[in-house]
């Protein structure tokens, strides 16, 4: 049986809302670039930190800091769904399907989708590596960082983030263009697109290689968990595959040489 939170973002019930005038463009059209904006004007902020202390390269420093002022994305998107919610008589809470009758079966969907998940993001770095630089010699996205920060990095970033994310893109935008248009695979590309366009972004670097190389490599997993939200129509379990492969991905790359 669906459950009341699941069927408040069902199909039938966005469709409704839409008939009733309580659905416009202008939401997802707009959540489709925030977490682009955001995480430039994020980015912008520890960059002026670094000018601060007279650093000759505050923009590339503050790029390194990406899994804390990542945060600072994520605040001003649920800062929006709020918002965009409310005009719909719902909360972001509703967005994920929550159903805590489901939780345990939930979780155990989030760590099956792991394997799948890995296949698609490994294979799109692959790719993207050596359509871009002709190798495997793609730079790596998070950088060394001290252990307090690092911590946050692992244990606070990567849930907030995994839980937002698919929030914005899953829950409220693909849902309601896919209403909107009428056209599911319309809405689909558009969601793959803008949802893998962003990390060209996360960390803007000016350079143009990378910034192409971070835009192509997660369009096979954008894609994927796109059509599985579609499936199953719940949050948790892809959120769950994503906090505990970005919290993996963290740990490697900014507390594990500090372990060393």
């Amino acid at each position: 049986m669906m459950g009341e939170r699941t069927a408040l973002n069902s199909k039938a019930a966005i469709l409704n809302r839409r008939a009733a005038g309580a659905l416009v463009w202008f939401g997802p059209a707009m959540m489709l670039f925030v977490r682009s904006a955001f995480a430039v004007v994020a980015q912008g902020l520890v960059a002026a930190i670094y000018i601060a202390q007279g650093s000759l390269t505050p923009w590339r420093d503050a790029g390194a800091w990406l899994p804390v002022y990542g945060t600072l994305i994520d605040a001003g998107c649920l800062g929006l769904l709020w918002w965009l919610t409310r005009r719909e008589h719902m909360t972001p809470i509703d967005l994920t399907g929550f159903d805590h009758k489901r939780l345990g079966r939930d979780v155990l969907i989030g760590l099956a989708l792991i394997p799948p998940s890995l296949l698609f993001i490994l294979g799109g770095n692959s790719a993207a590596s050596h359509l871009v630089y002709g190798d495997m010699s793609a730079p790596q996205v998070f950088a060394p960082l001290p252990l307090w920060p690092a911590l946050y990095a692992v244990l606070i970033f990567p849930l907030v983030w995994g839980v937002t994310e698919q929030m914005t893109y899953n829950g409220y935008v693909l849902p309601r263009l896919q209403a909107q248009s009428g056209n599911t695979p319309l809405a689909v590309a558009v969601v793959t697109l803008f949802w893998s366009a962003q990390h060209a972004l996360m960390p803007l670097t000016f350079d143009p290689d990378f910034m192409l190389y971070r835009l192509l490599s997660p369009i096979p997993h954008s894609l994927f968990v796109t059509l599985v939200y579609l499936r199953i129509r719940r949050i948790v379990p892809l959120a769950t595959a994503h906090w505990l492969m970005d919290g993996g991905a963290a740990f490697a790359a900014t507390l594990w040489p500090l372990l060393q």
